[in-house]
């Protein structure tokens, strides 16, 4: 029997079987109850005292209830319910929450689109259904899809968050032609697909798009939001980002040349490879070191800084002052939330790469879609900690003077972090060989060391200071001649040449105009000096200077000696000596980070065996934590169907799951890349664990070979995995 009921006459009764969250979604019920009245009696039998228990309806007595006691409906409010007898109140209960047919997330999605082309707007809708206007644009957003792409996650053959990754394009033929390209290939996943649609735009948090956005968003050009991702908004103009981003370059490089004194500043959107080509670096000539006080005061703001980035990102600190000894010290996340736009990196120690900017702030990658919210408070206490430790750093280090300036000049690139890059101290070849400065040598002719007979000396003897020059320099050709016809006694000499130079004995004279040193390696993790090629190198050394020099720290009166040493040294040893110490003035830089590829360092390489996974693993705290999760994403196939495991992921776990598989792969089980049947459930195959061993990040194997190679395990290894 169906009848009006006050309100005050309801209460809930325990006959209702609902028992597991009975409450869900209160707010968004009562703002609909609020706006269209209750749309479905309640179902309720009589109780003492003349007042009624709702059996049926819970959640709508109980938005009614909050209703209530916000006093927007009172004691006498009218509910339209059904009486049952009291025998059948459970039983009726059950019937109402089985029977009952949950509304398919398309009907949904599409009636929000109806509600706003009939012109709702997205607050009204917000208030009557008691949700986010958010919530209700991302609804908007998905009844919009291509009916096809609906259909398929009706029936199942597409997730939810396929469908938001497409709602990045309100083109039907796009988002269905990008579907079957993706579907053939296999790569139907949110990353991929929102990687295709988004290719003519810009993301806000690529180094370009930080560059620009907010002289672009400024100029009210058009931006696009994912608003299935906290960070996934694009500027759609790439050429109106283009020119944004070159008229700041410029506008940087007038600042250099008017407030800095330098000759020249010429503007770079991408590395230009000849353009540096055709130029030498020359080196500050000027230095400052900080007291003892200044280093003191720096490492204190550097362990604040990191203390604070560490509450929020510690595999960034890992090893550094005031972050985590190591991986196993960093918490797993505890919340959800994604990031948004912050400074990036940490603070490291007091020596830097130099792939890093000065004041030592690791920026490498971009934002991560899932890492969690830095509060703003925190934001703007690790603001204000890199500002006076880059004004600490300001006085340090090498500089360049005025004078020099005036001859050289800078490039003027982006940065990974979307800020300046500035290279400076560049002269055109030329110039720098006209010129005496010895910061600037000529690249054809390195500058003589020892004995320098271009020098203008006083006449010795008979012979006038022109005459000595001359006869010097028949002298030297004559020497040069004699020598090159005996190679035994030039490599003596080589060696002991190198031995000279390598010691920096200053006192010890050598003809030869050679100059060298050892590369001196340096990393911002690692200490290269202890890493199993360093210490191998230094092994090799270490073993020719005992017989070479016995007796430590030969001086000038044991010239002879230390010659006699060398060259009394066996063909073999000469030869093994040779190679180690030559070894030790290369340095080859990464083509793939923009540095100039040296064909015959990369065909040395391939031809010798070089093989930098031997000695090197990608660990989390050096590697893993320091590129992106899209780089990730797109280059450790080796792993097979683990790719789409970590797809999902937050990336401080990732980074951990990668340090392990990466540094012991014949430890991985068949289940952590996927879903396996128990019993079929073991270690991965053996031709996949010599993949991941021998993996290396582009640009590290040498010669086109190796690189063309270095994943081809993968096919056969992900087959027998399945």
């Amino acid at each position: 029997m169906l009848q009006v009921i006050a309100f005050s006459k309801l209460r809930r009764s325990d006959l209702n079987v609902r028992k597991t969250h009975p409450l869900a979604d209160v707010d968004a019920m009562a703002s609909d109850i609020a706006a269209r009245g209750i749309l479905q009696n309640l179902i309720v039998i009589p109780s003492d005292g003349g007042t009624f228990a709702v059996v049926g309806g819970g959640r709508r007595y109980a938005a009614l209830s909050l209703l209530h006691s916000k006093g927007m409906i009172d004691d006498d409010y009218g509910v339209p319910c059904r009486v049952d007898d009291v025998s059948d109140a459970e039983e009726n209960s059950l019937a109402e929450n089985v029977q009952r047919v949950q509304m398919h997330p398309v009907d949904e999605f599409r009636a929000f689109a109806a509600q706003i082309d009939q012109g709702k707007t997205d607050e009204e809708l917000a208030s009557r259904f008691g949700i986010s206007v958010r919530a209700v644009r991302q609804r908007m957003k998905l009844g919009r899809l291509s009916p096809r792409l609906l259909d398929l996650f009706r029936d199942g053959k597409i997730d939810k968050d396929v469908c938001e990754a497409f709602t990045l394009s309100d083109d039907h033929a796009i988002q269905e032609r990008v579907y079957d390209a993706l579907r053939r290939s296999h790569s139907l996943h949110p990353y991929h697909i929102r990687k295709e649609l988004a290719q003519e735009r810009v993301p806000v948090n690529s180094k370009l798009g930080t560059f620009v956005r907010a002289e672009y968003v400024a100029k009210g050009l058009p931006v696009t939001e994912d608003l299935f991702k906290e960070d996934g908004s694009y500027l759609n103009d790439r050429t109106a980002v283009l020119e944004v981003a070159t008229e700041k370059l410029r506008h940087e490089c007038d600042r250099l040349v008017s407030e800095e004194g330098w000759a020249w500043a010429k503007p770079m959107l991408e590395y230009d490879h000849a353009a540096f080509a055709a130029m030498r670096n020359v080196r500050p000539d000027e230095e400052r070191q900080l007291t003892a006080d200044q280093e003191d005061e720096r490492m204190a703001l550097v362990v604040a800084h990191n203390e604070i980035l560490s509450r929020y990102h510690p595999e960034r600190t890992v090893g550094r002052p005031g972050g985590p000894a190591s991986l196993e010290d960093v918490p797993e996340p505890e919340d959800d939330e994604d990031e948004g736009d912050e400074p990036g990196g940490y603070v490291g120690t007091m020596e830097f790469d130099d792939s890093e900017d000065e004041g030592g702030f690791d920026d490498e990658g971009e934002e991560e879609e899932d890492e969690p919210t830095i509060p703003q408070e925190d934001l703007d206490r690790m603001a204000e900690l890199k500002r006076q430790i880059a004004k600490i750093d300001a006085l340090k280090g090498q500089t360049y003077s005025a004078e020099l300036k005036a001859k050289a000049g800078v490039f003027v690139l982006i940065s990974n972090d979307g800020d300046f890059d500035l290279r400076k101290g560049y002269i055109a070849v030329d110039t720098a060989s006209e010129g005496e400065d010895p910061a600037a040598p000529s690249t054809g002719s390195p500058a003589r060391t020892g004995l320098d007979s271009s020098a203008s000396k006083p006449a010795r003897g008979p012979y006038t200071a022109a005459l000595v020059t001359d006869l010097e320099a028949h002298r030297t050709q004559a020497f040069q001649l004699a020598l090159a016809q005996e190679p035994q006694y030039a490599k003596s000499y080589l060696l002991y040449t190198l031995w000279v130079k390598f010691s920096m004995r200053s006192s010890m004279a050598a003809s030869s105009n050679l100059s060298g040193h050892y590369e001196r390696l340096s990393a911002s993790v690692t200490k290269m000096g202890e890493t199993p090629a360093g210490l191998a190198l230094a092994r090799l050394l270490d073993g020719f200077a005992a017989t070479i020099e016995p007796e430590k720290g030969y001086g000038s009166q044991n010239a002879l000696r230390l010659f006699q040493a060398i060259h009394g040294l066996s063909d073999e040893d000469k030869d093994a000596l040779l190679a180690a110490m030559f070894a030790q003035t290369i340095s080859i830089s990464l083509s793939e980070h923009g540095g100039v590829r040296d064909d015959v360092v990369e065909h040395i390489g391939s031809q010798i065996a070089c093989d930098p996974a031997r000695t090197w693993r990608p660990t989390g705290a050096e590697f893993w934590s320091r590129v992106s999760k899209a780089f990730v994403l797109d280059n450790v196939a080796i792993v097979g169907k683990g790719v789409q495991t970590l797809a999902p992921m937050k990336k401080a776990p990732m980074v951990t799951i990668l340090d392990r598989w990466f540094g012991s792969p014949d430890t991985i089980m068949l289940s952590e890349l996927g879903p396996v049947a128990a019993d079929a459930d073991g270690p991965i195959p053996q031709g996949m664990v010599a993949g991941i061993r021998d993996w290396l990040p582009p640009g590290m194997a040498f010669g086109a070979e190796a690189e063309e190679g270095a994943n081809s395990p993968v096919a056969d290894a992900d087959d027998e995995a399945a």
